[in-house]
Parts: structure tokens; sequence; C-alpha cells
């Protein structure tokens, strides 16, 4: 029984161990991909000479425009915001 119980925590814990380490690398590929995002929205904000949240304001209110750039400036600025969430769950796991 104790060879069991001793057998079943190590694996228990080789498998906390291995998902912890994916999460990590998941955290650390979203962390790149938010770098993107985040540049990409600096320089939107300056060539237009706007903050993200003032164009998202005036964008879903329809007075932007339909130039490509404000479409991609709000899927950016949307990507960002849903993997910031999502990282921020993983960094709870992985702490």
């Amino acid at each position: 029984m104790t060879f069991n119980i001793c057998f079943l925590y190590k694996y228990f814990m080789q498998q906390t161990n291995e998902i912890k380490l994916s999460l990590k690398r998941e955290y650390d590929l979203y962390s790149n991909a938010m770098a993107f995002y985040k540049k990409a929205l600096q320089e939107f904000e300056k060539k237009y000479q706007l903050s993200t949240q003032t164009f998202l304001e005036r964008f879903e209110a329809g007075q932007m425009g339909d130039e490509a750039d404000y479409f991609d400036w709000y899927a950016f600025a949307k990507l960002l915001a849903r993997w910031r969430k999502t990282q921020s769950a993983i960094r709870l796991v992985i702490q």
C-alpha cells in the first residue's frame, strides 16, 4: 500500500511539473506576442496622434471611418486584451 501511495505521489508531482513547464512556455509565447501587439499599438498611436483607448471608443461609436489601419488597430487592441487576460490566468498557475 505504501508503495502505491509513493508511486502515485511521484507520478502526480511529475505530471504537475510537466504541466507547469508547458504553461511557462505558453506564458513566454504570450509575452512575445503581447510585445508585438504593444509595439503595433504604439505605432498606430504615434501615426494618428490618438491613444488606443480613445480610438476604441470612437471606432466602436462609428466615428473613425473604414481605413484598413483602423481595423488592424482595433483587432490588435482586442487581441492584446484577450492575451493579457489569458496570460494573467497562466501566471496564477505557474507561480
